[in-house]
């Protein structure tokens, strides 16, 4: 396998969904519409939605998958492993060492019995089940994780350059024993174990030269078919047992709107979500699901790179205090959704953090002629797709312009070209994008989306500032200490902009009342190994 190929398939993963997730639709006109959003609390809520389905568990049957979006490689290097971008699918085939429980806040065993940590969270021993094997009959012991995530780290993962800082040594203790040893302590290291880097790829998954999707989870690989489907077979020898299904099958509807009528309808009988009005009429549909709700999930990247307008602070500042969530949210997403401008929404657990930039339009306009003052010649770049992002872009025109800030709009023909704009030939001044931040993964995302060290920052944002708070969050060893930190990070965010941010973004995983046995996990992964369905 060609490794820059690979790390461009991750990217453009990453940036898929980005884009998908942005500011790519307009449902209002750009004047006389009411701009207050529909910011329902009894609707984005993370934990489970609906009432209890399924009946009792059968045996047999196929659980039909409208995904987010289709996923490429079955290899966990190549696929941010998220539930929006083949996690789930994923997980099926490999599992995962813990599982997180969403309304809990806990992490629970899964491959492994679990994982404990000394007096600081510096140091970290994963305990794994005893006889647990491989599809192909070879054993998933000590040995088989170092392995498994020494070839993540090798072939450069997405979560690998975190993994390699924070990470000192992996050492196979005995056959069921792997000890971790940090740089430094990590109170939240079991998050790494419960995504990518913790589903653990059989040792011949690289044999003869190709990829094969070899795991330990409760399904195995039949086939990929491009546009079509991913299809999978029930383990017999899975751990827990062989699952109630007897297949699983994935396909992808192109539209939100799609996805929740053909659940609606029964031609799938699960669907993942991301547009919080169709949310909305999911929820109000009482369908079951499970439901996350992502920090800063709908924005714009910020190209910060010198030689770049928006390189200048004040020119960041001045679209901070100008850009309104309440109308973006408005011509998104027909006023439904959870604007604002905190990194942290009402919704998260670390909403404490404090407010965001004031919409105050007098101070964007003073900043502006500042910034021209310095030698700006009042014109930035927004970069979107055509049709899709078109309205959106004459929003972010009308209301830059009330500042001074004239806005060259370019368009092309898709994501794949955005894709190349912004993280090859890194040209462009703003795009809509989305920097989704689950509450148990939030120094992760902070780390690869905003420190100078990171080779996932794709607005090229960086402050020794921010990089040194976003290294005292990651070495935190207390809830209360971590929330400190992260108020220090809003204060600076809101001094510097690393990005502009309209709103916390809802994901919700829906299914039909023929469905039972669906088990939530971190970052919208929902597993399937328990899962039934009645017909």
């Amino acid at each position: 396998m060609i490794r820059t190929s690979s790390r461009l398939l991750r990217t453009s993963t990453l940036a898929v969904l980005a884009l998908s997730a942005g500011l790519l639709t307009s449902c209002a006109e750009s004047e006389g519409v009411d701009t207050e959003a529909d910011r329902d609390p009894a609707v984005f809520q993370i934990g489970m939605v609906g009432d209890e389905t399924g009946g009792d568990p059968v045996d047999g049957g196929m659980l039909d998958v409208s995904a987010y979006t289709e996923v490429r490689s079955m290899d966990p290097v190549d696929v941010i492993a998220n539930g929006l971008s083949g996690g789930s699918e994923l997980a099926a085939i490999y599992d995962v060492l813990l599982r997180y429980d969403p309304e809990a806040g806990e992490y629970e065993g899964q491959l492994a019995e679990g994982v404990e940590s000394n007096e600081d969270a510096s140091e970290w021993t994963l305990t794994l089940r005893d006889g647990v094997t491989f599809s192909d009959g070879s054993p998933l012991d000590a040995d088989a994780v170092v392995a498994s995530i020494g070839r993540y780290l090798d072939n450069g993962g997405g979560q690998a350059s975190l993994w390699s800082r924070k990470v000192g040594t992996t050492t196979a203790t005995d056959e069921r024993t792997v000890t971790f040893t940090l740089t430094e302590p990590w109170l939240d290291f079991p998050y790494m174990l419960a995504t990518a880097p913790g589903m653990i790829v059989a040792p011949g998954v690289d044999k003869g030269g190709e990829f094969t999707p070899i795991g330990a989870g409760p399904f195995t690989f039949v086939h990929y078919r491009p546009g079509e489907e991913l299809l999978l077979k029930a383990n017999p020898d899975y751990f827990e047992g062989a699952p109630h299904l007897a297949e699983l099958r994935f396909r992808t509807v192109q539209t939100a709107q799609g996805t929740l009528e053909v659940v609606q309808s029964g031609d799938a009988d699960l669907g993942v979500l991301r547009e919080p009005n169709v949310i909305k009429d999911a929820v109000d549909a009482d369908l079951a699901g499970s439901m996350n709700v992502v920090s800063m999930g709908v924005g714009l990247i910020v190209n910060s790179r010198e030689g770049r307008d928006t390189a200048d602070e004040l020119v960041r500042q001045a679209i901070a205090h100008t850009l309104d969530p309440d109308t973006i949210i408005q011509r998104s997403y027909d006023g439904v959704g959870l604007p604002g401008t905190e990194m942290f929404p009402e919704e998260s657990t670390w909403h404490g953090a404090g407010d965001g930039p004031d919409i105050d339009l007098d101070e964007a306009r003073e900043l502006v002629e500042e910034a021209k003052d310095k030698g700006f010649d009042g014109t930035i770049g927004y970069l979107g797709i055509q049709k899709v992002s078109q309205n959106t872009g004459l929003a972010i025109e009308a209301m830059l312009g009330e500042v001074g800030i004239d806005v060259e709009a370019e368009y092309v023909p898709g994501a794949a070209e955005v894709i190349e704009r912004v993280f090859v030939d890194r040209d462009f001044d703003l795009a809509g994008w989305s920097f989704g931040t689950p509450d148990a993964g939030v120094y992760p995302e902070l780390f690869e989306s905003f420190h100078s060290e990171s080779s996932s920052n794709a607005g090229g944002y960086a402050s020794d500032t921010m990089d040194g708070l976003i290294d005292d969050l990651g070495a935190a060893t207390s809830e209360e200490e971590q929330q400190e930190i992260l108020t220090d990070i809003q204060t600076e965010w809101n001094e510097s902009i690393p990005a502009i941010v309209f709103g916390a973004q809802p994901e919700l995983v829906a299914w039909g009342d023929q469905v039972g046995g669906i088990e939530p996990h971190v970052d919208s992964m929902v597993l399937y190994g328990d899962a039934w369905v009645t017909q």
